[in-house]
């Protein structure tokens, strides 16, 4: 590990769901998983870390509320997909909101956003364009999926002049 590293949390009810999720964290340059949790309480437990990524769903409470209660970075990795769910995640101070399944790529994107709005937010005073640039690199621009090859095509009258 080394000392620039960001230490990372992974809480998931759901162990093997935790250890997939610290080995993505694991296998990107920069990031150290410091440790997995199962419960709200061993998470309390666990030492401070730069990011944690927490389940909503825990056998002994809310990872909502556990997000309220952090003193670090957090992403929201659940399954819940009610808006009301989302919105309260936010307003506790969650990061992001990845909706399970998905792909490790994109955990691996939302980390490396993570890493680079860090590294923004390093400096001692910042612009608006500073902080416009920080605020974006939480949100990875992914390429969106493509039915077909003519919905990734532009209408003529975006190409040609008429």
């Amino acid at each position: 590990m080394g000392g620039s590293d960001l230490s990372v949390l992974v809480v998931d009810d759901d162990f093997r769901v935790a250890n997939m999720h610290a080995g993505v964290v694991a296998a990107m340059p920069g990031f150290t998983v410091t440790g997995t949790a199962n419960t709200v309480a061993a998470a309390r437990e666990a030492p401070a870390v730069d990011l944690a990524l927490v389940d909503v769903y825990l056998p002994d409470g809310s990872g909502i509320d556990f997000v309220r209660e952090l003193r670090s970075d957090s992403m929201i990795l659940t399954a819940a997909t009610e808006a009301e769910t989302v919105r309260a995640a936010m307003a506790a101070g969650a990061l992001s909101y990845l909706v399970k399944p998905f792909p490790t790529t994109e955990l691996a994107a939302r980390l490396s956003g993570y890493a680079r709005y860090r590294k923004i937010l390093a400096g001692a005073n910042l612009s608006a364009r500073d902080v416009d640039a920080a605020l974006d690199a939480l949100r990875p621009r992914l390429a969106p999926a493509q039915s077909s090859a003519t919905a990734a095509s532009p209408p003529n009258s975006l190409c040609y002049r008429h």
